[in-house]
């Protein structure tokens, strides 16, 4: 299935799907009983007779979408099938080809730029960077426990927050200790036994948005959760969230708060941040530490 659908202008929409097939000698009957079996899981029976010139991009996607079904291959191999589309259609084509896979069960390739896309629909990512395979997992493993510096910030909207630390270690426990915009150092513990064989070490921090939040809306099944007051430089409503952005070890830091979160910038507001879900980069190899 190609980005930009390639289908052929003089052809309507039956003879594009079963173009492939007849190529390949498959008799007349065969092909119309295959068309219509394709034109009915992809809800486009009514344009079978029309040209590609005459269809929206969704319904383009659809036609080209059932002339790779119709061959009923082993594997289906998707090139950004859903870059040309508006915003809204790429949504609901998205739940529409996560239908589809539920219902063949075969495998999908599917090569996308969009992380969203590549965590909604798939089962494993390879997040390639510089022509590496950077990381290879289930979406929950790539955007809980990034390998690289590279796949956390790659992986999430908004990107995980990744700012300079360094490690202490005190009566066994290691902590994360960084600079706020007032010049006052903040301390973060890490969870027992974790980032003790780091002591001394600078790190890169990476914490994501969802888990520095507001004191309300902490995650309560975490004995990690530390609160930190620090000043609030920026907020954006986002409807169903608040987005608020402080400075945490010289770079700005965007955290998650409930939407009915009362919050201005200037105010100095408890952060409340679930180091559960922390992870620490090396600074120069740009790899995650253990």
């Amino acid at each position: 299935v190609f980005q930009s659908y390639a289908l052929y202008p003089n052809m309507n929409v039956g003879e594009n799907i079963s173009f492939g097939l007849e190529m390949h000698g498959v008799p007349k009957e065969e092909r119309e009983k295959a068309i219509d079996s394709v034109a009915d899981l992809l809800q486009i029976k009514h344009l079978l007779k029309r040209k590609p010139g005459q269809l929206s991009g969704g319904q383009r996607q659809r036609v080209a979408m059932g002339r790779a079904l119709v061959r009923d291959p082993d594997v289906f191999l998707f090139d950004e099938p859903l870059s040309n589309l508006d915003a809204k259609l790429r949504v609901d084509m998205r739940t529409e080809i996560k239908k589809l896979h539920q219902k063949l069960g075969t495998t999908i390739v599917y090569v996308t730029h969009d992380q969203i896309e590549a965590l909604t629909l798939s089962t494993r990512i390879a997040v390639m960077f510089g022509g590496h395979v950077q990381q290879l997992g289930t979406p929950k493993e790539i955007y809980d426990n990034p390998a690289n510096m590279f796949v956390a910030g790659f992986m999430g909207s908004p990107s995980m927050n990744l700012f300079p630390a360094k490690v202490t270690v005190e009566g066994g426990r290691a902590v994360a200790k960084f600079a706020l915009a007032d010049g006052s150092n903040a301390e973060l513990p890490f969870p027992d036994g974790s980032m003790t064989d780091h002591g001394g070490r600078d790190i890169i921090l990476g914490i994501r948005p969802e888990a520095i939040t507001d004191e309300l809306g902490v995650d309560r099944s975490s004995n990690a959760v530390h609160i930190i007051k620090a000043r609030v430089e920026v907020t954006e409503p986002a409807g169903s969230d608040t987005f608020a952005v402080a400075e945490m070890g010289g770079k700005e830091v965007t955290a998650r708060f409930r939407a009915d979160v009362e919050v201005k910038p200037g105010d100095v507001f408890p952060f409340a941040v679930n180091m559960d879900k922390a992870v620490a980069f090396d600074p120069k190899t740009e790899e995650r530490l253990r």
